[in-house]
């Protein structure tokens, strides 16, 4: 039951999420890759959240990435709270990177070590193969 109304509000909060933007034509949801690091910010905005996010590139070099969440009243009523992320936590998440190639992503799903492991926290959906 819980699964199922998880889903449900995931379905009904993406609607008007979609009706703002297109994020099948701003993130690139074929190809989504794994984002470790360290958070850097956090910021709680309408419509949605974003986590800065300092990720090691192939060459060592620290890149500061903007990683956009769903909205914060989605996020809340599935358990992750303005405070379940703090400046020097670690992150791990898969997300899909900006077409236009910023430093920019929708997360598909977060892990954390704290009450909101594993779940879906964003716009990018995984491509069935």
């Amino acid at each position: 039951m819980r699964h199922a109304l998880m889903l449900a509000s995931l379905i009904l909060s993406a609607t008007p999420v979609l009706a703002h933007h297109n994020v099948a034509a701003v993130y690139d949801a074929e190809k989504p890759v794994p984002l470790n690091g360290t958070v850097t910010a956090v910021q709680w905005r309408n419509p949605h959240v974003f986590v800065f996010v300092d990720v090691k590139d192939e060459a060592g070099s620290i890149v500061n990435w903007k990683v956009e969440l769903l909205g914060g009243l989605t996020l809340s009523q599935e358990g992750f709270k303005s405070d379940s992320l703090h400046v020097g936590d670690p992150i791990n998440m898969t997300a899909c990177v900006a077409k236009d190639g910023s430093h920019n992503a929708a997360v598909q799903f977060i892990y954390l070590p704290s009450a909101f492991e594993n779940h879906r926290a964003g716009l990018c959906k995984a491509v069935s193969r």
